[in-house]
């Protein structure tokens, strides 16, 4: 079955895949290590990205990483009062396919545990718009091992829970959850779990990430500065696939292997591990051989 254009074939959507985001695992240690908390010399970072298939333009990603402090109210569609410390992690993907203006928000809050490294969800969300009209709204949270969800799919609302196991991230985030991982190699490999809410599943789901090179990529984002105008940037090449339903169809994602500069304050302070760039196939069962790419334009540290 066809799901429409960005619609991640992973996970649903979210780019939002490639969507980035930042750190997120579950309350034991990852097979690699914790993954460590990388807002510690700053508390907000903010990427935009150009989002195009082919030669075409589409529209744009952003995501915003925030800390927040212990006690304070969440700003969440709904609002999460007295949360622990912890990270806010937003993204907007904007685009306008064939005459259709679609636009989805997807966020997730995460808990910091174990004084700053390690990182778990506790709060999820994600709406999608269709030329202004909302189609689709989830609401989640983690307890434990089990994700609690309530979602509304035009005027019908349903809610259910499932198990996770293992190392599990956000579905909504986990492509910059990735970003903290502290073994990034051209060995890297890990299994994790995800819960899947869409219009059509509501699962855990098993994807593998692995890496097994280290390639050069230029953006918008890399010609803005002249040292790296001229060969861009060393990225981790990470393949990310699904075990089940579309076996075989990856998405492909770029994390800088050197820290990186940012566009506002280029002699200030630099970002870990960002996502420079990822592509992800334009329908879900892989049948087409199009992808939708997103190519970082800016990334920006805002306080």
């Amino acid at each position: 079955m066809k799901r429409k254009l960005i619609v991640s074939i992973i996970t649903i959507m979210v780019i939002v895949g490639a969507i980035f985001a930042l750190s997120a695992c579950n309350r034991t240690a990852s097979p690699q290590g914790q993954l460590a908390n990388f807002l510690i010399d700053h508390q907000k970072e903010h990427f935009v990205y150009d989002v195009s298939i082919g030669d075409d333009l589409i529209g744009t990603y952003s995501v915003t990483v925030t800390l927040c402090k212990s006690g304070e109210t969440i700003n969440f569609p709904i609002a999460i009062e007295n949360a622990k410390k912890g990270v806010l992690v937003e993204s907007v993907l904007d685009v306008t396919k064939d005459g259709k203006h679609s636009v989805y928000s997807t966020g997730c809050y995460f808990s910091l545990v174990n004084g700053s490294s390690l990182m778990v969800p506790s709060h999820t969300y994600r709406k999608q718009e269709e030329d202004g009209v909302q189609t689709f709204f989830m609401t989640g949270t983690y307890e434990g091992s089990t994700f609690k969800y309530e979602r509304k799919i035009g005027e019908e609302t349903s809610n259910g829970s499932f198990k996770l196991s293992g190392t599990y991230f956000d579905n909504n985030e986990f492509q910059q959850s990735l970003r903290t991982v502290s073994t990034f190699s051209t060995g890297f490999s890990m299994a994790f779990t995800t819960p899947l809410v869409s219009q059509s599943e509501a699962a855990s789901v098993s994807l593998t990430a692995s890496c097994s090179k280290v390639v050069k990529v230029k953006t918008a984002y890399t010609d803005s500065f002249e040292d790296y105008k001229e060969t861009g940037v060393d990225c981790y090449k990470v393949t990310l696939s699904r075990s089940t339903k579309v076996a075989g169809v990856t998405q492909t994602l770029y994390f800088a292997a050197q820290n990186l500069k940012t566009t506002n304050n280029p002699d200030g302070f630099t970002m870990h591990n960002v996502l420079v760039e990822f592509h992800e196939p334009l329908t879900a069962d892989g049948n087409s051989n199009q992808y939708v790419a997103y190519t970082l334009k800016t990334a920006e540290i805002l306080a």
